[in-house]
């Protein structure tokens, strides 16, 4: 059973709407413990000076920002507590967006926003902001760090996301190689050939076809250890991958491929004979229908 996060009210205007927060993503992933071989005990980890090598006791560590190599500024927590964000439990809506001018890179964790106690006014919002294709932007505090948040409506249900401040997201020019690109040049026929491959691969998203296949195989590998079982592990494949040279051969070839594989699909194989069986069908129905015709003429002409 899910449980709640947080639980407070989104406000815009005068209005005030009960909801509840749940994860709408749970990560998954394999971790491992250190042990000692000896006797299979967990290792533990001790605070110690880095300089002496002695244990040091939490009462002698306090916080400190490093501002260039090795030089400190101490900050003691009383310093620090004005600048916490007062604690509420209201997510402010402040502004409607379309959500197509909100880059995905800002997008972070994302949560179910259910209603709590009255659910009319939760319905209502997500109706108008689904009708309207608008997405709410607002803020929130939660475990003393405010977030930036977007929340939009789908099926009659909100989803909300926090957002990576503007300052957080890296300025993609200030990467060389993409900076570089306005030198590249491609043909238009370069580009055409690059088309019809993306066509060709194109597919409704699927999400339940991709898994974390290496979190999969690690796991059936412990579950078989676990059952006593002798374990073969199978040998790393070499990257044998090609290098491009010729990008229109590599083009082409891709896209063949591509034909190719969606043909001997089996879903394609269906398809192809469905419609065989249709063209059949439909042969034998013109061709009973021409001996009748024959069959009806021989008659009076008789």
């Amino acid at each position: 059973m899910a449980r709640p996060v947080w639980s407070g009210t989104i406000s815009f205007g005068l209005v005030a709407i009960p909801v509840k927060l749940f994860h709408a993503v749970r990560r998954k992933s394999v971790s491992f413990n250190q042990l000692d071989e000896r006797n299979l005990a967990r290792i533990r980890y001790r605070k110690v000076n880095a300089e002496t090598g002695e244990e040091v006791s939490d009462e002698h560590i306090v916080k400190g920002y490093e501002v260039s190599k090795g030089r400190y500024v101490v900050v003691d927590p009383d310093e620090l507590e004005p600048f916490m964000p007062a604690v509420t439990k209201t997510i402010e809506l402040e502004e409607f967006v379309d959500l197509d001018q909100i880059d995905p890179v800002y997008f972070d964790t994302a949560y179910h926003l259910a209603p709590d106690a009255n659910a009319k006014p939760y319905a209502l919002l997500a109706q108008a902001m689904e009708a309207s294709g608008k997405v709410g932007i607002g803020r929130f505090v939660m475990r003393n760090k405010q977030y930036t948040a977007a929340i939009r409506a789908e099926e009659g249900r909100m989803v909300m996301s926090s957002l990576a401040y503007a300052d957080e997201v890296v300025d993609p020019l200030d990467i060389e190689e993409i900076a570089g690109l306005d030198d590249v040049e491609v043909s238009d026929k370069e580009v055409l050939m690059a088309e019809s491959l993306v066509e060709s691969l194109s597919a409704d998203f699927e999400p339940e076809k991709y898994h974390d296949e290496y979190r999969e195989q690690v796991m059936a590998l412990i579950e078989m250890r676990a059952d006593g079982e002798e374990i073969t592990t199978p040998k790393v494949a070499e990257d044998d991958a090609p290098k491009v040279i010729d990008i229109m051969a590599a083009l082409e070839a891709s896209v063949a491929a591509a034909k190719a594989s969606r043909e001997n699909h089996p879903a394609q194989r269906a398809t192809k004979k469905k419609a065989a069986t249709k063209r059949s069908s439909k042969k034998k129905a013109a061709a009973k229908k021409k001996t009748a015709a024959k069959k009806q003429a021989d008659k009076k002409s008789a």
